[in-house]
C-alpha cells in the first residue's frame, strides 16, 4: 500500500486494473517496452519513431545482455590461465602455432626467429625468417569437438607487464582442457628430442633461448683423466638406490661440480654434452645482471632434475674476498671491484636454499680457480673439481683424427672406410708431432683445421708456420701483460 499511497483513487483503481507480469517484478517497465517494440513491429509509428524505440530497446537491454553473458562465464564455462614466464606457455604457443591457429588472431606479434612456423617457403627467406605468434587478441578453435575460446591479455605486474594466455571451454569441467593442455606439452616435449634446451632468464624469470641438437660425449675431446670421473659421478648420482639413500638420510639431492682451466679448454662445451648425454635441460645464470633476490627467486624457479651452469664464476664476484675492498687488485694488476650486486652470501644462500630442487646438478666453471672463495668451493656445495688443460700430443692425434674422419656412408665399402682411417690416423701422429704438448687449447688446435678442411696436405703443410705464428703472438700477450701489471 505504500507504493501506491500517493496516488489519487482514480489512478489507484486504474493501476490495481493493469495486469501485472512477473517479469515486471524483475525488470521493472519491461511490459512498457515490450508494449512499444510490439508496436514497432506492426507499423503503427513513423519510421523516425521505430528507430528511436529500436535504439532505446537496445539501451535498456545492454545492460542485462552483458550481466547474462557474465553470468554464463562464471557459471557455464571453464578456463585455464598460463603466464608468460612459465615454460607451458612456450607449449601452447608452440601448439597453435604448428596448426596455423594465429592466423585466426586480428592481432599478432611479429618477430625475427627460427623456431615454431615461419612465414616464407624459400632459401632467401630463411634469413631473418619472420615468426608470428598472437598479441592481444582472441579467437575460437575446435579441439575434439569442443569449441575453446584462446586469448591473450597484458596483465599488470608491479612496475612491469606480462602477457597471459587464457584458454576457455564451455561447460563446468576442466577435463578437455587438461587433455589440451597435456597434448601441448607431449608435442612440445617430442620437438624437444635429442635436443638440449638452454635457458636464460629475463628479470627474476626463466626464459627458453634456444634449442640445441644433444651433443654426444664422444665429440667433447678430453683425455680419459678428465671425462670418466665426472661422467661416473653423474651417472651413479642420478642412480634411483643413490635418490633413496640421499632420501633416507636427509641429504639434500643436488650435485655441485667445478671446471676449471684456461679459455678453450672443452668447460663450456663438456657441460652441454653432460646435459644431453643425460637429457637434461640447461639453466645459464648470468650474475652479473641481478641482485640476491633475483638470483634467490631463479634458484627457486628451477624445475627438478636439470643443469644449471654459471661460467665465469670467478667473473662475476665470487673471489677470495667475502667483503671486497675496491682497492684490491688481483695478480695481473686489475682492480677487482664488485661489479654485481650479488654477494658471497647471497650466492652461497641461493645454493643452499630449502627449495632447492631434486637432482639439481650446479656446474660452475672458472679460468682462476684460485681466485674462488673457499666457501664456494667447499665439499656439499662442489662435490667434484675437474682441471681441464691444454691439449696434450694425444689430444691433438684425436681433434685430428676427428675433423678429417669420413662417415662409413661416404665410401659404402668397409675396405675403403678402414684404409682411410689408417690414413688420418698415420697423418694425426704426423701433425700431433708438430704441435708442441700444453701451449695450445683444443680450441685453437680445432680452428686451425677448420681453416682446411678440404686438404690435409695443406693442414700439414702449414703447420710449422701456424705453431711460430701462434707461439710469437702469445709471447707478445703475455709481454704486453706484463707491461701493464
Amino acid at each position: 500500500m505504500t507504493l501506491l499511497g500517493n496516488l489519487s483513487p482514480p489512478l489507484i483503481q486504474e493501476a490495481l486494473s493493469q495486469p501485472l507480469s512477473l517479469l515486471d517484478l524483475f525488470l521493472p517497465g519491461f511490459s512498457n517496452i515490450t508494449n512499444t517494440a510490439s508496436q514497432v513491429l506492426n507499423g503503427n509509428l513513423s519510421s523516425y519513431t521505430q528507430l528511436m524505440c529500436i535504439f532505446a530497446l537496445a539501451a535498456f537491454l545492454k545492460p542485462y545482455l552483458f550481466q547474462l553473458r557474465y553470468w554464463f562465464i562464471d557459471h557455464c564455462t571453464s578456463t585455464v590461465h598460463v603466464k608468460q614466464s612459465d615454460e607451458t606457455y612456450d607449449m601452447i604457443q608452440a601448439w597453435i602455432s604448428s596448426r596455423a591457429l594465429d592466423d585466426a588472431s586480428r592481432s599478432i606479434l611479429a618477430r625475427v626467429g627460427t623456431n615454431q612456423r615461419t612465414h616464407g617457403d624459400s632459401d632467401a627467406c630463411a634469413k631473418k625468417a619472420l615468426q608470428y605468434a598472437p598479441w592481444e587478441g582472441a579467437f575460437y578453435f575446435w579441439y575434439r569437438k569442443n569449441l575453446l575460446f584462446y586469448q591473450t591479455l597484458q596483465v599488470d605486474i608491479g612496475f612491469h607487464k606480462e602477457e597471459r594466455i587464457s584458454v576457455t571451454c564451455i561447460g563446468r569441467s576442466l577435463h578437455i582442457l587438461k587433455v589440451f593442455m597435456e597434448e601441448c606439452r607431449l608435442e612440445y616435449l617430442n620437438e624437444s628430442k635429442n635436443k638440449t634446451t638452454i635457458y636464460g632468464h629475463r628479470g627474476d624469470y626463466w626464459r627458453r633461448d634456444k634449442a640445441v641438437a644433444a651433443r654426444p660425449l664422444s665429440t667433447v675431446i678430453l683425455s680419459e683423466q678428465q671425462k670418466e670421473p665426472l661422467i661416473k659421478d653423474i651417472e651413479k648420482f642420478l642412480d634411483p638406490k643413490t635418490k633413496h639413500r640421499y632420501s633416507t638420510h636427509s641429504i639434500p639431492y643436488k650435485r655441485g661440480y667445478l671446471l676449471y682451466g684456461p679459455p678453450g679448454t672443452g668447460k663450456t662445451s663438456f657441460s652441454l654434452s653432460i646435459a644431453g648425454a643425460l637429457d637434461m635441460d640447461i639453466y645459464a645464470v648470468t650474475i652479473p645482471s641481478m641482485d640476491d633476490q633475483k638470483l634467490k627467486d631463479l634458484f627457486n624457479a628451477l624445475p627438478n632434475k636439470c643443469v644449471v651452469l654459471l661460467e665465469d664464476i670467478d667473473a662475476a664476484g665470487a673471489t677470495c674476498t667475502r667483503d671486497s675492498d675496491p682497492e684490491d687488485s688481483d695478480s695481473d694488476g686489475d682492480t677487482r671491484s664488485q661489479k654485481t650486486t650479488v654477494t658471497l652470501s647471497g650466492l652461497l644462500n641461493a645454493f643452499d636454499g630449502v627449495s632447492s630442487k631434486d637432482g639439481r646438478v650446479l656446474i660452475m666453471t672458472t679460468n682462476h680457480p684460485r681466485k674462488l672463495d673457499p666457501a664456494l668451493t667447499r665439499p656439499g656445495r662442489v662435490d667434484l673439481k675437474i682441471a681441464f688443460q691444454f691439449a696434450s700430443r694425444s689430444i691433438t692425434k684425436e681433434i685430428y683424427y676427428f675433423m678429417f674422419r669420413q662417415p662409413g656412408d661416404d665410401y659404402g665399402d668397409d675396405n675403403k672406410q678402414q684404409d682411410h682411417d689408417e690414413k688420418i690416423k698415420i697423418q694425426a701422429e704426423e701433425f700431433a708431432a708438430k704441435i708442441p704438448e700444453f701451449k695450445f687449447s683444443p680450441a685453437e688446435v680445432m680452428a686451425y683445421l677448420q681453416q682446411h678442411w678440404d686438404s690435409q696436405a695443406d693442414a700439414l703443410e702449414h703447420c710449422d708456420q701456424w705453431v711460430d705464428d701462434l707461439l710469437q703472438e702469445k709471447k707478445a700477450k703475455k709481454e704486453a701483460s706484463g707491461e701493464e701489471s
